[in-house]
């Protein structure tokens, strides 16, 4: 490269010499010493011009040294307040900041930790959620492929999400146990499981989970309360060997409406933590159920993906049944007719007939000649090919709340290629995606016609939706909450409202209450342009709130924090419109956190153990920074890059040639030589 650059050089100098030499000395009959000069600025001129051209680079060789990242997490939850480890936590972060040592060796990047994932800027220790497992999931994406050792500053202590001691984690893990690791005599309600929703004059099961962390033999009494009424309890022993009791039992509906229950273990002479000795939940009992037919001609994986979903909501009981078999259409609130041939003639006639609303799911074995003349809703013409097409979400749906459970990742579904025609007004859920083309065609739609209300899907294999979505967020619970709102607008005959809510009836303190609106115009089309006012009453201390509510895609949203515990009423209102509804809710003195009474180091040890790392406590952080230092699988890289540079800079380069040439300009103006 050298001497490639040296030869364009000498070449050029050589080149402008006897250009300026031909100029000045041949063809120039003036013999003057200032030709000399110009002869010379002249070279200068045409030299520096040749160079800009040229422009030679020379090669070099910069070395960076890439240090190692070392993540330190830091749990911002509420359970190191309760802990009392508040000063140590805020001591440990600034030592680890202010040590130059680690500082030389690694890039040192902060996060903080609860029921979400932040870099690191102020601590407060008043969440009421941990998730431990979160952190490392999103380091693993954040730091792929890199030399990233984890500090995890945290009392080991998780309130949800995936058990951390069993997630997958890509880097060595040295955690820093904060908190008296010391276990005392404890009973706990570990668990329990109710169904949100019961029926009148029937029963409902109840399975609690109890706990006991001791070495002694004690006795203690089980009780659920509702209201001051006692009306469960049961006498039970613990010991050391026998620590765990599970209790299956159920409890009767005499009314209607929302009912509030507590769940109570008695105390320990000595307990330290009692708050974990009580529970609470809520049951809304219901005077009717839901019953619902899904007619088929064969057998398809949909059917019983759609059953388990439906049914997730007690109120409802799914009923399958082939096209041939017998039965009632008029018991049912709605009917779902699968991939519909030629053999449902009777049932579409019947369905006519007593008004009873629809959902149609067509696919590769739909009769569509049969299904465009058996209703007047919709038409598709088709060809003998099926088409595959994935969901969009839709964000401006109206007709009812709901939202996106991560469509985009979800498998395309399965129908007969073809034009689809509504004859009716209608409202898509999901827009059709084919190839990497989104259209505004439905996937799934829904429609009002003659009193009657009806849905379509167009495709097949919605059962792979269903387990996309339990892979995605961990839980059937996403999935089965979009079918269960779907089922819920079907089969119901009722005029729609204009006005409709969303809300939880139990809230716990230090808890965001969220309401969620959907506001319709007088032509039942979402109306964004409404204003929305929440009112809350405090029944105990006649305490009133009122706030707007924000709009939000195609809904409207309003959060309340910071409420105290006790009952509230509440009603959501429109300005300027005779639009109301009404509710209640519950909120609840508990922080989930400080059912903790110490660090769960056991856990702590087990991850660093499988990771490959070591676990400290706070009187350990100088042997973790020492240990960190040695440690060989933590290592700068030298990293060489060879760049090209400039040999000369192009603007002192244009300077010169602008300089040479005014001087060449104003010697020949003087000497008239122009």
């Amino acid at each position: 490269m050298i001497t490639e650059n040296l030869s364009y050089i000498i070449g050029a100098a050589i080149v402008a010499l006897l250009i300026a030499v031909f100029h000045y000395f041949y063809k120039s009959k003036n013999k003057e010493k200032s030709i000399v000069l110009l002869t010379f600025l002249r070279f200068i001129t045409l030299f520096a011009l040749f160079l800009l051209l040229i422009n030679p680079k020379v090669e070099r060789d910069i070395v960076k040294i890439i240090k190692p990242n070392l993540i330190v997490a830091v749990d911002n939850s509420s359970s190191i307040k309760h802990l009392n480890q508040q000063e140590n936590v805020l001591k440990l972060i600034k030592d680890l900041k202010s040590n130059k040592a680690l500082n030389n060796k690694f890039e040192l990047d902060f996060f903080s930790f609860s029921d979400d994932v932040q870099l690191l800027d102020s601590l407060s220790f008043e969440i009421s959620q941990t998730n431990i497992s979160k952190p490392f999931r999103q380091f693993n994406e954040l730091y792929k492929g890199k030399i990233s050792p984890i500090i995890l500053i945290t009392d080991g202590n998780q309130t949800f999400g995936a058990d951390y001691e069993y997630t997958k984690i890509n880097q060595p893990v040295f955690p820093i146990v904060v908190g008296d690791t010391t276990k005392y005599a404890d009973l706990k309600i570990a668990q329990q499981n109710v169904n949100r929703y019961a029926y009148l004059k029937n029963k409902f099961p109840v399975e609690v989970f109890l706990n006991y962390d001791g070495e002694k033999s004690v006795n203690a009494t089980f009780s659920i309360f509702k209201g001051k009424q006692r009306v469960y309890s049961k006498n039970i022993s613990f010991s050391k060997d026998n620590n765990s009791r599970n209790l299956s039992f159920y409890l009767p509906t005499t009314q209607g409406g929302t009912h509030y229950y507590t769940s109570q273990i008695s105390y320990l002479d000595n307990e330290k933590n009692k708050i974990n000795n009580t529970k609470n939940f809520v049951v809304e009992v219901i005077d009717e159920q839901s019953k619902i037919l899904i007619l088929t001609s064969f057998l398809h994986p949909d059917i019983g993906a759609l059953k388990k979903s439906i049914e997730s909501n007690k109120q409802r009981k799914v009923t399958i049944k082939s096209v041939g078999d017998k039965f009632q259409l008029k018991e049912y609130q709605l009917v779902m007719l699968y991939q519909p041939t030629n053999d449902f003639t009777s049932v579409f006639l019947e369905l006519e007939k007593e008004k009873i609303n629809s959902f149609i799911i067509t696919g590769s074995k739909t009769d569509w000649n049969f299904l465009n003349n058996a209703q007047h809703n919709f038409s598709k013409k088709t060809i003998n090919q099926t088409e595959n097409y994935l969901p969009v979400f839709n964000q401006s749906f109206a007709t009812f709340i709901t939202d996106d459970i991560g469509f985009n990742n979800f498998s395309p579904l399965i129908d007969k290629f073809g034009e689809v025609k509504f004859n009716i007004p209608f409202e898509s859920l999901l827009f059709q995606q084919v190839g990497n083309f989104v259209t505004e065609k439905p996937l799934l739609a829904t429609y009002e016609s003659d009193s009657r209300r009806g849905a379509i899907l167009f495709g097949e294999n919605s059962w792979r939706w269903r387990m996309t979505s339990k892979l995605d967020s961990k839980s059937f619970t996403d999935y089965n909450n979009y079918i269960n709102k779907i089922i819920q607008y079907l089969s119901s005959n009722k005029k729609s409202k204009r006005l409709t809510i969303d809300y939880k009836s139990i809230y716990y303190a230090n808890e965001n209450v969220r309401v969620t609106a959907n506001y319709l115009d007088k032509n039942y089309m979402f109306d964004s342009g409404a204003t929305l006012w929440l009112t809350v009453n405090n029944r105990e201390t006649n305490e009133n709130k009122r706030l707007p509510f924000s709009s939000s895609r195609n809904s409207y949203l309003v959060s309340l924090s910071g409420l105290s515990e006790g009952n509230y009423d509440f009603n959501v209102s429109v300005e300027n419109q005779n639009v109301r509804e009404k509710g209640s809710f519950k909120i609840l003195k508990f922080d989930v956190e400080q059912q903790f009474t110490n660090a769960n180091a056991e856990k702590l040890k087990s991850i660093s153990q499988k990771t490959e790392g070591i676990i400290y406590f706070e009187n350990t952080v100088t042997k973790l920074t020492s240990d960190l230092l040695i440690d060989k699988r933590f290592v700068s890289i030298h990293k060489v890059e060879k760049k090209l540079n400039s040999l000369i800079d192009w603007k002192w380069l244009l300077s010169v040639i602008i300089l040479s040439l005014s001087i060449e300009w104003f010697i020949r103006k003087y000497k008239g030589l122009i």
